[in-house]
C-alpha cells in the first residue's frame, strides 16, 4: 500500500512535469513554426526582387543603341564582339554575391558568367554571353521567346538549361522604333556559390530542385545530409504544392536532426517549361537544443527522485508482497505454456495454502495439455460442444476423407535402426499434418505409416486435393533423401458416421461407413507418388485441377467397379511454375 501511494505521487508529479514542458514546447514550437513560414514568405519576396532585377537589366541592355545597331546587322561575329568587349564588364550577374568573393576568372571567361543569349526576329540566335557555339536553329519555341518576338514585356522568368547549367531567364524584346528586331533573354545562374550566400544572409538552408534534380543546396556541405534523402524529401513535397498551389511546409526528419522545411515555384510558377522549386530549411532540432537542455534537467532531476522513492517502496513493502509476486510469475509462466518449475511456498499462512493449491492445479494443467497432443481438432470440438459428458454414439455428416501412406517404407524401415524410422516418420508426419492444417483440415489419426485426415465445409473436395498437391510437392525434397520411400493419397467425399467409438472407459472420437472404406482402399491402390480420388471428388473440383480418368476398380468390399481419377499434380506445379515465371517478366518490362 505504501509502494502504491508514492506511486500515485509520483506519477502526478511526472505527469505534471510532462504537462507543462509540453505546453511549454508546444508553444515554443508554434512560434518557431510561425517566424519560418514568414522567413519563407520573405524567400520568396527576394525571388520577385530578383525577377524584377532581371526585367530592368534586360530592358536597359536592349535599349542600348550599340546593341541595336549590332542585332539590325544580323551578323554573329558583330554582336558576339560586342557582348564580349563593351558590354560584358556593365553586367550583373550575381547580384546577391560580393564582389569579394567573385574570382577573377569570372570576369575573364565568358562561361563563368551567367545567360546572355541574342535572337534576330526569327529567333535564330546571332549572338551570347558563352563560348560554345551558338545554336543554329531557332529558338522561338523557348518559354518567353515566343512572346517577346511578339513585342510584349515578361511577366515571369523561365529555368532554361543550357551546357548542363541551369538559369532563370526573362527574354525582352529588341525594338527599333516600332518594329522587333530580335529578342534578348537575360538570365541569373543557380550556383552553388549563390545558393550558400542566400543561405549565409538568411540565416537558413537554401536548395533548388530543379527539373527533379536538386542543382544547389546549402545543406549537403554544412549538415552531412544525404544528397538522394534530401531529394526525395523535396520531391514528395512538390506534390502538395502542385495538387494546391500554394507552398508546402512541412516536418521532416534527415539523418539525426528535425527539419521545418519551406517549398514554393520559383517565379511565375512550374507549368510552362521546366520545373523549378526552392525549398528552404530550418534545423527544428538546433532551435529547441536550449528547451531540450532545460528539459533533461527537469527530467533528470525527476528520474532521480523517482528512483529514490521506488527503492524505499520496493524495500518497504518487498516482505509483503513477495509471495504475490511469485504467483503472478508462475500465472505468466503458464501463459507462456512453461511448466518447468513450481512456485516456491514462503509463508505458512493463507497465502502459502493459495501457493500448494496453484502447484497442484499447474502439475493437473500440464498433464493434461500432453495429453491433448494426442487428440484431434474433431475430439476438441466434441468435448467442448459436451464438455459435461461425452456418451458412445455418432451423427451423420458429409465429409470429405483424406488417407495417405507411405509406399516402400516397410523394407526401407528393415534396413535402418529404429531411431532413423521414427525420425523419418517425423519428418513426413509433420509436413503432412501441417499442410491438411494451412488448407482447414483436421488429422483424425497415425496409423503406423498411414495418416488420416477429415475436411469439412465449404468446398472440402477442393480443399483436400489441394493440400494433397501441396504434400506431393513438398515429398519430393524427403524423397531426394530417401529414394526407396514415396507417399500415395486417396481421397473419397460422402456421408460418414462421426462420433465417439468404444466403451465408457476408453473412446475414441473418428468416422465411420463405406465412404471412409472406399478412401482407405483408393490410397492403397495409389502408388507412390499418385494421388487417387472418386467420381464424387473429381464432380465437385474446380476445372484448374487438372485430372486423368482411369480404368474402373473393383475394390474390395464394393460390388460394383469404381471409377478413379488420378490428380495429375506435377503438371499442376509446373503450370503455376510457368504462370509465376510469366508474372515475373511482366512484372520487369512493366516497373
Amino acid at each position: 500500500m505504501l509502494g502504491l501511494f508514492v506511486g500515485l505521487v509520483l506519477t502526478v508529479v511526472v505527469v505534471m512535469l510532462f504537462s507543462i514542458s509540453s505546453i511549454v514546447e508546444d508553444r515554443i514550437r508554434q512560434n518557431i513554426h510561425d517566424n519560418f513560414i514568414e522567413a519563407g514568405r520573405v524567400f520568396e519576396r527576394i525571388q520577385e526582387v530578383r525577377f524584377r532585377q532581371l526585367r530592368q537589366s534586360g530592358v536597359l541592355l536592349s535599349e542600348t543603341p550599340q546593341l541595336k545597331a549590332a542585332v539590325s546587322t544580323a551578323d554573329s561575329n558583330t554582336v558576339n564582339n560586342l557582348l564580349r568587349d563593351d558590354l560584358r564588364y556593365l553586367l550583373d550577374f550575381d547580384p546577391i554575391i560580393p564582389d569579394s568573393l567573385v574570382p577573377d576568372s569570372f570576369f575573364e571567361h565568358p562561361d563563368s558568367a551567367g545567360l546572355l543569349l541574342i535572337s534576330d526576329h526569327t529567333g535564330i540566335p546571332i549572338g551570347q554571353m558563352s563560348s560554345s557555339p551558338l545554336p543554329i536553329y531557332s529558338i522561338a519555341d523557348r518559354p518567353g521567346i515566343s512572346e517577346a518576338l511578339q513585342g510584349w514585356m515578361p511577366i515571369r522568368a523561365y529555368i532554361w538549361n543550357e551546357n548542363g547549367r541551369y538559369f532563370n531567364v526573362i527574354s525582352v524584346p529588341i525594338f527599333l522604333q516600332d518594329r522587333v528586331l530580335g529578342t534578348l533573354s537575360y538570365g541569373f545562374p543557380m550556383r552553388q556559390l549563390e545558393t550558400e550566400q542566400l543561405s549565409q544572409d538568411i540565416g537558413m538552408e537554401i536548395s533548388y530542385f530543379v527539373n527533379n534534380k536538386l542543382i544547389a543546396s546549402s545543406l549537403s556541405d554544412k549538415h552531412e545530409v544525404d544528397s538522394e534523402i534530401l531529394t526525395r524529401q523535396i520531391h514528395n513535397a512538390t506534390f502538395d504544392v502542385v495538387q494546391t498551389g500554394t507552398a508546402s511546409i512541412q516536418d521532416i526528419k534527415i539523418g539525426s536532426e528535425d527539419w521545418l522545411m519551406y517549398v514554393a515555384p520559383m517565379h511565375g510558377g512550374t507549368n510552362i517549361g521546366i520545373p523549378g522549386y526552392f525549398a528552404v530549411a530550418k534545423s527544428l532540432t538546433s532551435e529547441l537544443s536550449t528547451l531540450r537542455n532545460i528539459q533533461s534537467l527537469i527530467f533528470a532531476l525527476g528520474f532521480l527522485g523517482l528512483i529514490a522513492a521506488i527503492f524505499v517502496s520496493v524495500w518497504i513493502t518487498g516482505r509483503i508482497t513477495k509471495p504475490i509476486r511469485l504467483l503472478v510469475e508462475g500465472v505468466e509462466r503458464i501463459g507462456r505454456e512453461d511448466f518447468s518449475e513450481e512456485v516456491p511456498v514462503t509463508t505458512n499462512d493463507e497465502l502459502g495454502t493459495l501457493t500448494y493449491a496453484f502447484n497442484n492445479l499447474t502439475k493437473g494443467i500440464r498433464e493434461r495439455l500432453l495429453m491433448l497432443k494426442f487428440v484431434s481438432e474433431a475430439t476438441l470440438d466434441a468435448i467442448k460442444n459436451n464438455i459435461s459428458r461425452i456418451e458412445p454414439g455418432g451423427e451423420r455428416r458429409e465429409v470429405a476423407v483424406f488417407f495417405s501412406d507411405i509406399r516402400g517404407f516397410t523394407s526401407w524401415s528393415e534396413k535402418r535402426s529404429p531411431e532413423e524410422v521414427i525420425e523419418m516418420l517425423n519428418e513426413i508426419f509433420s509436413f503432412q499434418a501441417d499442410t491438411i492444417q494451412k488448407f482447414g483440415g483436421d488429422v483424425d489419426k497415425f496409423v503406423g505409416d498411414e495418416l488420416v485426415a477429415v475436411f469439412q465445409g465449404k468446398d472440402k473436395e477442393q480443399r483436400a486435393v489441394e493440400a494433397a498437391v501441396e504434400i506431393q510437392r513438398k515429398s519430393i525434397e524427403v524423397v531426394s533423401k530417401n529414394k526407396d520411400i514415396a507417399v500415395g493419397i486417396g481421397i473419397n467425399s460422402g456421408d460418414v458416421v462421426m462420433g465417439a467409438m468404444g466403451s465408457s472407459e476408453r473412446m475414441d472420437y473418428t468416422v465411420l461407413g463405406s465412404n471412409v472404406n472406399l478412401g482407405a482402399r483408393l490410397c492403397s491402390s495409389a502408388k507412390g507418388g499418385q494421388i487417387l480420388i472418386s467420381d464424387y471428388v473429381f464432380m465437385h473440383l474446380e476445372r484448374r485441377i487438372l485430372t486423368n480418368t482411369l480404368d474402373t476398380i473393383q475394390m474390395k468390399g464394393f460390388e460394383k467397379p469404381i471409377t478413379v481419377h488420378e490428380v495429375n499434380w506435377e503438371k499442376i506445379l509446373q503450370s503455376e511454375k510457368n504462370t509465376q515465371e510469366e508474372h515475373h517478366v511482366v512484372t520487369d518490362n512493366n516497373p
